[in-house]
């Protein structure tokens, strides 16, 4: 039979935190669900780790040896899948079982693309990542943040709007159909490989396709409800780009490069290695790939250099430059220095003080619920973990929610 959904993993040389994503997906006793796991590590060794489980047909397994860039590992785990729905994750994130009765959902209601909340995280053992102001970092831990499992439809074309406004950056604060942590109708993939060669190209697999998959998706949904469990681990980008910033600020040095070719870099975008930039230059690549430079006229290019520099105040003196490169005087003008204050303003600082301040204000004072469960040293307990939470703290299961739905 063929399967309902294919979850995808393009994995290299994180074996350890991969089989256990695997164990914890086909631990579960359902065969409408599909594992797929690329692997592009410098040895095969995660092919003898999951040895047992090769006799198990919802796992597909393929190893591909470098020279092989990442953004083909994840075209072809896409390849693998044969799945109606496609869901990719990461290497060290996990799933919610209810994913399959959601995409049963998506099926039954003729919906191309179905994305859930990032409401559950689980942060691995010995991840390296610091603490906040708001947050002290606890490993082996599961944090689920209050949902409302409000389920609605999206007007995909304001999304990519606002998204330009936005620096075209940051796309997680939109809606929009997400095959990183959402369930993509696999024909609308094979559609986009159709027209342009491939399911995916840029540098960054999540905006570009998200981008891509707008000018697609004739159908999306969304529920505020934790449909899969992203995972942090010590090996993370997530950890090295985001938040320790340990790597090199060359663009040049950027790992999305490897084995890429002579790859176009975006004009409107600085030539800085961040999550920000790698993000804003995949997101043109889809947009151009697309033939929606339509967009690109609304490209709030000061809302960029404002995010870089607030996620990474070392970056200051690069984006100045690039700035400064842009004007015949090479010098930054009053007016360059008035929108970039202004894009501070009504991006990412009111953002900080409307989402992030205020929510920690209302977890302090017990107006939201902020769960932390300890002591789970894998994805498997952590899906456990969750699946308890749900049934005991919101009882109603994911299809009931859906079924509140009422199609425009």
């Amino acid at each position: 039979m063929k399967p309902l959904l294919s979850i995808a993993i393009a994995t290299k040389n994180r074996q350890a935190y991969c089989v256990s994503a695997v164990e914890s997906i086909l631990s579960l006793n359902n065969y409408s669900i599909q594992v797929i796991v690329q692997d592009n590590s410098d040895d095969k060794n995660l092919e003898l780790l999951l040895e047992k489980y090769l006799d198990d047909s919802r796992l597909i397994y393929n190893y591909t040896a470098p020279p092989f860039s990442s953004i083909d590992n994840f075209n072809a785990a896409i390849e693998l899948a044969t799945g109606e729905y496609v869901c990719l994750i990461g290497d060290d994130d996990g799933i919610n079982p209810e994913i399959i009765d959601a995409t049963l959902w998506a099926k039954e209601n003729d919906v191309d693309a179905l994305t859930g909340s990032l409401s559950a995280n689980y942060t691995w053992e010995n991840t390296g990542a610091p603490g906040t102001f708001f947050t002290k970092n606890v490993g082996s831990n599961l944090s689920v943040l209050q949902f409302s499992a409000r389920v609605y439809q999206v007007n995909l074309e304001d999304s990519l709007k606002k998204l330009m406004a936005n620096g075209c950056t940051n796309y997680s604060e939109f809606d929009f159909p997400k095959l990183y942590h959402g369930i993509i109708r696999k024909s609308i993939l094979e559609k986009i490989k159709e027209d342009t060669g491939d399911y995916m190209k840029g540098l960054s697999p999540d905006i570009y396709s998200a981008i891509a998959l707008s000018c697609y998706v004739n159908k999306l949904i969304v529920i505020d409800y934790p449909l899969t469990i992203p995972g942090v681990c010590g090996q993370s980008t997530t950890v090295s780009e985001g938040q320790v910033k340990k790597h090199s600020k060359k663009i040049e040095d950027a790992p999305h490069f490897r084995d890429r070719g002579d790859y176009i870099w975006s004009k409107e975008v600085p030539r800085i290695y961040c999550v920000q930039t790698i993000w804003a230059d995949s997101g043109f690549a889809a947009l151009r790939e697309m033939e929606r430079t339509d967009l690109i006229q609304l490209f709030d290019q000061y809302m960029l250099f404002a995010n870089i520099i607030y996620a990474d105040k070392s970056l200051k003196n690069m984006v100045y430059k690039h700035i400064a490169d842009l004007n015949p005087t090479k010098k930054i003008t009053l007016r360059d220095r008035i929108k970039l204050n202004q894009a501070f303003l009504k991006g990412p600082i009111f953002k900080f003080i409307t989402k992030r301040a205020i929510g920690r204000l209302k977890i302090i004072l017990k107006i939201s619920k902020f769960k932390n469960i300890n002591n789970l040293p894998t994805i498997n307990e952590a899906m456990l973990a969750l699946t308890h939470y749900l049934k005991e703290e919101y009882q109603k299961p994911v299809h009931y929610y859906l079924n509140r739905y009422l199609p425009k």
